[in-house]
């Protein structure tokens, strides 16, 4: 009997101990009790993702230091958008200013990522998913006359009208003022597009299917509703276009082209 309340003096003495929550239990080890239930007793709850220092499946040691470090996580999620890659292009030099049509792929990477803190305190982040999202489009790219990119429109953003398209020229006898003068007071020239303002605002850069850059800078007492007149170079080019279906992007409106 003695003995028995030796050993239970003595085990008392040689506690072990919990940190927890900033917190520390001393707690009585048994050999057959496991931690599990000893938390349970102490009303310590594990979550599915805290670090325990010992397996709780296993009774504790006298004297032994058990850590418990809590782990959340925050999930947040980014986007990275990776440089549209050119995959064609073609240019265009004769239609007022030198532009580039440039069809390619644009990536964005949306990545998911867990924050993990340890004790409320950052530790490291973990890649949940990741999803790659392609788009393929047409943009053009406007050259400024160093021949400098001065701006891109992407094609899949901008508005497009199917039209029914003539074409004429500087000297053309059927074109108000020979041709050579457009609406604007603008010399007339292969790029300038004489448009219906009520469908085409005047002052509007353009892109044409087939022709290329335009700029809405004329009108015609023929060119009514979706209707447009091409400025070409001669008649050959004209007869060309001899009412010609074909797609108009609307880029945006300018004071110059």
């Amino acid at each position: 009997m003695l003995q028995k309340f030796g050993i239970t003096v003595f085990l008392h003495r040689q506690k072990a101990c919990i940190n927890v929550d900033n917190e520390e239990y001393q707690v009585v080890p048994y050999k057959s009790i496991p931690l599990k239930n000893i938390l349970a007793q102490n009303n310590i709850v594990l979550n599915k993702d805290d670090i325990v220092s010992c397996d709780v499946e296993m009774p504790i040691k006298p004297l032994a230091k058990i850590k418990i470090v809590r782990v959340t996580k925050e999930q947040k999620q980014i986007t990275k958008k990776v440089p549209f890659r050119v995959t064609w292009k073609r240019q265009y030099n004769s239609n007022l200013r030198n532009v580039e049509l440039q069809k390619g792929v644009q990536k964005d990477i949306k990545r998911t990522i867990d924050q993990v803190f340890y004790n409320g305190i950052f530790h490291n982040e973990e890649v949940v998913d990741d999803k790659i999202l392609s788009k393929e489009y047409y943009q053009v790219v406007l050259f400024s006359s160093a021949n400098v990119v001065e701006k891109i429109y992407d094609l899949s953003k901008a508005k497009r009208i199917e039209v029914i398209a003539t074409a004429y020229y500087p000297g053309d006898v059927l074109a108000w003022g020979d041709g050579t003068v457009t609406v604007l007071g603008q010399k007339m020239q292969r790029g300038i597009v004489a448009v219906d303002p009520k469908v085409i605002p005047l002052k509007t850069r353009l892109f044409i299917s087939g022709y290329g850059y335009g700029y809405a800078g004329d009108t015609g007492n023929l060119i009514k509703g979706k209707r447009i007149d091409l400025g070409v170079n001669n008649e050959k080019e004209e007869k060309a276009w001899m009412f010609r279906k074909t797609t108009v992007y609307i880029l945006e409106e300018s004071a110059t082209y």
